[in-house]
């Protein structure tokens, strides 16, 4: 079940939904999602339901696409730990990106779990070099 869920929160994230309803069966109300330092986030970033709902809409003006390939899962109490390879293409010229330019990175998220929803969410990010 809990991976079933996970799957479905990458599968929304690919396809760039940030419609709160397409998430009621996937997040908790409480959902805090914390993102640790990489290439594109200076420090620990904390994000509440709402938050992390305005961000989603920042990720669907700057790329064109993006895919999320689930390498590995592994379950233990109300925890799922997923490898996940990120790749993605910029759709706008922004900052250090180019229209057309090619991501990559290596997820590896902890999802915790309560009332069979996500509650936490912590993402380790590992970029390529852009």
């Amino acid at each position: 079940m809990k991976l079933e869920i996970v799957k479905r929160f990458f599968e929304l994230t690919e396809q760039f939904s940030a419609a709160e309803e397409d998430y009621a069966e996937i997040f908790h109300p409480e959902i805090e999602q914390t993102e640790y330092p990489n290439a594109l986030t200076a420090q620990v970033t904390v994000s509440d339901h709402a938050t992390l709902f305005r961000r989603m809409q920042n990720g669907k003006g700057l790329l064109a696409k993006q895919s999320y390939a689930l390498q590995r899962a592994f379950e233990a109490g109300d925890t799922l730990i997923a490898e996940v390879i990120w790749t993605a293409t910029v759709a706008v010229d922004a900052g250090p990106f180019k229209a057309g330019q090619e991501l990559k990175a290596y997820f590896c998220c902890v999802f915790e779990f309560k009332d069979g929803l996500i509650h936490r969410q912590r993402n380790y990010d590992c970029f390529d070099r852009f």
